[in-house]
């Protein structure tokens, strides 16, 4: 393929950081500023079909940095649900891998932070036990070692029978209570639900005297 003329170059009215090259088949390329900056194109220049390959690559790479750092600017991400959403938005293997590196090593996806603000975010918020909790990080796919030392840490602070007793507080049930069969069952199916192991709310039904 023959080279191209630039006949117009201008900057992107939405991004800022990007320039639009119009060449004389009126097709178009667009380049990051950065990359612009380093190697300036001029109206009237030749372009290779590789050299606009190559501005290509380097434009879906910053498309890339530019859709994680907009998804971090919500809130926080584990390095798998990032993973995941790029994915989604159609960015090949390549072109993850590069932005995910990036985002590492500038720490701002950090799972080990993340993990810790997610548990204790889930747990002082929804009040949920070990088991719900451990479901609820699973989707992220953390290493088994870090899961279970996060789930233990938000644990030894947010203590599984306080937790308890605030449901039982919040159901408005008090101690030394007569409950009945059908009643108590309802009330331990609920806890389970949320979470806990039973050692945990039997030890709660002894200290509260729930007969």
């Amino acid at each position: 393929m023959a080279n191209r003329k630039i006949i117009k170059i201008k900057r992107s009215a939405r991004y800022s950081d990007r320039i639009i090259i119009i060449l004389d088949d009126k097709s178009v390329f667009r380049v990051p500023e950065d990359v612009f900056v380093l190697n300036i194109l001029h109206e009237g220049d030749e372009v290779t079909t590789k050299e606009i390959k190559s501005y290509g690559k380097k434009m879906r790479l910053q498309e890339a940095r530019d859709s994680a750092n907009r998804l971090l600017g919500f809130r926080m991400r584990s390095v798998f649900e990032m993973k995941r959403r790029l994915k989604e938005k159609d960015f090949d293997q390549e072109e993850i891998d590069h932005t995910i590196q990036n985002l590492i090593n500038k720490n701002f996806l950090n799972d080990e932070e993340f993990g810790r603000a997610f548990v204790k975010e889930k747990v002082r918020n929804k009040k949920i036990g070990p088991r719900a909790l451990k479901k609820e990080i699973y989707q992220h796919n953390l290493a088994d070692e870090l899961t279970e030392s996060l789930i233990q840490e938000v644990y030894d602070e947010f203590n599984p029978k306080a937790l308890i007793e605030s449901h039982l507080t919040k159901k408005r049930i008090k101690r030394k209570t007569l409950i009945n069969k059908k009643d108590k069952k309802r009330l331990t199916d609920f806890l389970i639900r949320k979470g806990f192991y039973w050692d945990s709310i039997r030890d709660v039904y002894h200290d509260w005297e729930l007969i």
